[in-house]
């Protein structure tokens, strides 16, 4: 046998060789997974850093009343500080820096945005950098916020608030079963009393919650003559104007009061049957000398009324459906054998022959006849509907798209000798009048001649040049009346910022809106007609069309007037059940977010005019008298002070609020105040390297303000 020698030595080397090996592998694998652990360690110290450092940027935002954010660069509320974890230990190493910067919308038309931007670094570097984006709390997110809420007043059975409610002092409910809350209630104070909560806990003892000033929003007027959007009411009074020796001013007694009427209106500027979100618009009527705002308000005075007052005769009156359209008839023309005659092809209310000839206007009988079908109802001064009592005309122009002459022996609408069948109709949406006049109409003959002059009723307000537009589609509106619109948004008024404002007030609002918008009033608001959107806000397809803020320094109220409540001709201890007039007339309606800095959002006369012949239930399947029915309103109700709605059985209107679903998203009118409140948005990590000196800050908050 041969001798193989060195063999074991070698193997004996390759095994220790293969055993040092293992040896050192595992080594350095043990020290591998000591160091990424470090690694995960230091990496989640830092991540911790960011993210308290987040926290504590956003508590100052929040608290610090004195901080100054610029909206053009960014400010730092701490630089190069040191942390303490859960333990109170400070985190090794990880120091911290917080930038916060006005982002995105920096108008802050839509609302304010706070970006904060968080870093944590060590001696060597930034290694970990934390974003969070804020938005501002609106007021507009409240269904009901109070700043001050009287003692003796409470929410009461049979009211319903569905969505967030606060009061900045206490919260009380009375009553069996009490109110129904949908949406958590808060107070500074206690909350006392029965209620359904809906099962939702309350809040007392929440923090205050700034009130807005009139100071504060200042900037309203500068925002809303950019767009030329700012006007002045007219005011004063002057001896009440008559004709015919004849008080047609609306008043009955002491001097006539001058005031100026707001109407939104959707146009179809594009004539294309929709009605896009840049498609809407508004106009201003302003009164006469010697014609009292009883005229802007459709209002009657006395107690009983009496039936041949001019507000009733040529303000009030029934509609028709004639050839697919709505026509207005006003009581003084039902003598006319033409509105008689017309009237008998309305589709709704149908009417006979023996029936028209009951609404001739000449007797207390004969004006209730009219003024208690379905669709009776009266019409502020000035509305295209009034075209028959208004739109005075000569004999030779017939009324067809002619001026108002100011002079002359006028003639009612289709009432002179020359005017032909063709001409003959109501007063419709597009009727336009730029001039309305009234006169006393004779009610001795049936050709609706005035007898004695006509007198000026005031006029509509043109709109500046630069912003009305030049025409209209020929099937949309009257081209008379392009010169008295005013849009509302782009395009069709480039420099708008959605902001309206009067420099004074009161100013009376009604009508229905079309797009996004904060009307500002320097004064009183008066809703003397629904203020409604062109579509249900709680339609799906209908979310965030539509958005109005009203503002007003003092108070925000619903008339107590014709077309919101029902009227009586004798009082109401009268036994018989038909001493009611108008009585369709039952329910407000407003969508929008209403906002009263020094006085509250209320209802005239809650606790008068006692309607209980019959009363109007709120809601009408419901067992609550009321003297007007429901005030139903899509939005929220923001105040100085709260006040009642009504005052018991047969009063006032009931409370019947809705939020809209837009105000869930934190969405709000343009310009419209917030809380002072941000709460959180979105959160993101940036990329450390793109975040390291003091110009990479600067273009980072310049990005996100899209410069």
């Amino acid at each position: 046998m041969r001798a193989r020698r060195g063999s074991a030595l070698l193997l004996v080397l390759i095994l220790s060789v293969a055993m040092a090996a293992l040896a050192l592998s595992a080594i350095v694998l043990r020290s591998s997974g000591s160091l990424i652990a470090r690694y995960y360690e230091r990496e989640r110290d830092f991540r911790y850093a960011a993210e308290a450092a987040i926290a504590l940027g956003k508590a100052r935002v929040n608290r610090d009343t004195l901080l100054n954010i610029p909206r053009d660069s960014f400010v730092t509320l701490f630089a190069d500080s040191t942390l303490l974890d859960a333990g109170g230990v400070p985190i090794p190493r990880a120091r911290v820096t917080v930038h916060a910067g006005i982002t995105g919308d920096t108008s802050g038309r839509f609302g304010d945005f706070i970006t904060l931007v968080a870093t944590a670094s060590d001696g060597v570097g930034t290694r970990h950098v934390r974003r969070l984006d804020l938005t501002a709390e609106s007021f507009s997110r409240y269904a009901m916020f109070t700043n001050t809420f009287p003692t003796g007043l409470a929410y009461g059975s049979g009211e319903f608030i569905r969505g967030r409610a606060h009061s900045n002092q206490g919260w009380r409910s009375a009553g069996t079963p009490g109110p129904t809350y949908f949406d958590t209630v808060s107070a500074v104070g206690t909350i006392t009393g029965t209620a359904n909560y809906s099962g939702l806990p309350t809040m007392a003892g929440a923090p205050v919650i700034p009130f807005p000033t009139v100071a504060r929003l200042a900037e309203l007027a500068t925002q809303a003559a950019t767009g030329s959007l700012s006007f002045t009411p007219v005011s004063g009074t002057a001896a009440r104007a008559t004709t015919n020796a004849t008080d047609v001013s609306g008043r009955t007694s002491g001097n006539a009061v001058r005031g100026t009427r707001m109407e939104f209106v959707p146009i179809d500027f594009s004539g294309d049957g929709t009605l896009s979100d840049d498609e809407g618009a508004f106009r201003l009527f302003d009164l006469a000398a010697g014609i009292d705002t009883a005229r802007l308000r459709a209002d009657l005075y006395g107690s009983p009324v009496a039936w041949s007052a001019p507000v009733v005769q040529t303000q009030c009156g029934a509609m028709f459906t004639i050839g697919g359209r709505q026509e207005f008839f006003p009581v003084a023309t039902f003598r006319q054998g033409w509105v008689r005659t017309r009237i008998r092809s309305s589709t709704f209310p149908t009417v006979t022959a023996a029936q028209a000839n009951t609404y001739g206007g000449n007797s207390q009988a004969e004006v209730l006849a009219v003024l208690r079908l379905p669709t009776a109802r009266c019409f502020p001064v000035g509305s295209p509907y009034l075209l028959l009592t208004e739109r005075l005309v000569d004999a030779v122009n017939c009324g067809v798209n002619a001026p108002n002459p100011s002079n002359g022996n006028p003639y009612s609408w289709a009432a002179g000798p020359t005017c032909s069948a063709d001409v003959y109709y109501g007063g419709q949406d597009t009727t336009f009048t730029p001039n309305p006049r009234t006169c006393v109409i004779n009610q001795s003959n049936a050709t609706g001649r005035c007898t004695g002059l006509a007198v000026s009723l005031g006029s509509w307000r043109a709109a500046p040049v630069g912003i009305a537009p030049a025409s209209l589609p020929t099937n949309v509106r009257q081209g008379a009346e392009a010169p008295f619109l005013y849009p509302l948004s782009k395009p069709h008024n480039l420099e708008s910022r959605g902001v309206v404002h009067a420099t004074a007030g009161p100013l009376w609002v009604s009508g229905t809106l079309r797009g996004e918008v904060t009307l500002y009033v320097l004064g009183t608001v008066v809703l003397i007609d629904d203020l409604r959107y062109d579509r249900d806000p709680a339609a799906p397809d209908a979310l965030c069309r539509n958005m109005l803020g009203i503002i007003a320094r003092d108070n925000i109220m619903v008339a107590d007037n014709t077309l919101n409540r029902p009227r009586v001709l004798a009082t109401p201890s009268t036994t018989a059940g038909n001493t009611l007039f108008l009585s369709a007339n039952r329910d407000f309606f407003l969508d929008g977010i209403t906002m009263s800095l020094t006085g509250t959002v209320g209802v005239e006369n809650f606790a008068g005019a006692t309607r209980t012949n019959p009363a109007s239930m709120c809601p009408k399947s419901s067992t609550n008298p009321t003297s007007g029915g429901c005030l139903n309103q899509s939005g929220g109700v923001i105040q100085q002070v709260i006040s009642a709605t009504y005052s018991g059985s047969g009063t006032g209107l009931m409370e019947n609020r809705t939020v809209d679903p837009c105000q869930l998203t934190n969405r709000k009118p343009p310009y419209f105040p917030n809380t002072s409140r941000f709460l959180d948005n979105k959160h993101y990590e940036v990329e450390p390297n793109t975040f390291a000196t003091p110009s990479n800050i600067g273009e980072f908050f310049s990005r996100l303000r899209g410069q």
